[in-house]
């Protein structure tokens, strides 16, 4: 993954020019109906599509130094599937965050200042849509544009390492919450246009794990629970277990 190059399941069709990131979800009790079949104990699949930059954008940091082929910088021994992104990618794309040399064999390096101008394209279009779609994270629909950036940037930073994030976070202009060990919550935190760096601390009124408040009891429930119990038997003492014959 771009992110933290850890293993991740991918789906790429070079014909189609296609990369999707794969998903599974599967819960213990739930059924899905397909056409007019219900399929019970299924794992649901789902792809999303995932621009090839952003996976190719690793190998070309790693060979920062010099030019080199685009086939000789995707060579990677653990994950030998990687040199298929080379046919995803045209020339004028990999110049959006790499220098090209022309060439057939796609000759490139690295180029950051290029590399967080594309970044930055890619936040303002998720704001944007986001924007003029009417999609608001949370329960918030009042979001100012600042806050709107400020999200986008953290879906696109699940995409690129931590250093490039936070120079990327520069760029735009926003400050991301991250937890202790340098990664952001797994949850999205709630935007403001005041939130800062600590935001990600627990509230002083938050109540501790375990110690969660007993809910309000209604009225019928608590003439219930006053009722004097003492000497009457219990329900399952009416029912009596049938023995088979």
């Amino acid at each position: 993954h771009p992110k933290n190059n850890q293993t991740c399941l991918a789906y790429l069709s070079v014909e189609s020019k296609l990369l999707s990131e794969l998903f599974y979800h599967k819960e213990k009790y739930v059924s899905w109906f397909v056409d007019n079949n219900v399929l019970g104990d299924t794992q649901l699949s789902i792809g999303t599509p995932l621009d090839p930059i952003f996976m190719i954008i690793p190998y070309l940091v790693k060979n920062i130094a010099k030019y080199s082929p685009l086939a000789q910088v995707l060579v990677d021994e653990k994950y030998p599937s990687a040199i298929l992104l080379e046919d995803l990618v045209s020339e004028s794309e990999l110049s959006r965050v790499a220098d090209v040399k022309p060439s057939l064999d796609k000759i490139v390096k690295f180029n950051k200042e290029k590399t967080l101008n594309w970044l930055s394209g890619k936040v303002n279009k998720v704001a944007s849509t986001m924007r003029k779609s009417g999609i608001s994270p949370g329960y918030n629909s009042t979001l100012s544009d600042e806050e709107f950036t400020k999200y986008a940037c953290g879906i696109v930073s699940d995409y690129i390492s931590s250093s490039l994030s936070e120079d990327l976070q520069d760029k735009v202009g926003v400050k991301l919450c991250v937890n202790d060990d340098g990664e952001r919550p797994a949850k999205r935190p709630k935007l403001s246009s005041t939130q800062d760096h600590d935001s990600c601390k627990p509230a002083k009124n938050s109540v501790p794990k375990g110690k969660e408040k007993a809910p309000k009891m209604t009225k019928a429930q608590k003439q219930l629970a006053s009722v004097n119990t003492k000497g009457m038997k219990s329900m399952s003492s009416f029912f009596k277990k049938v023995e088979p014959k």
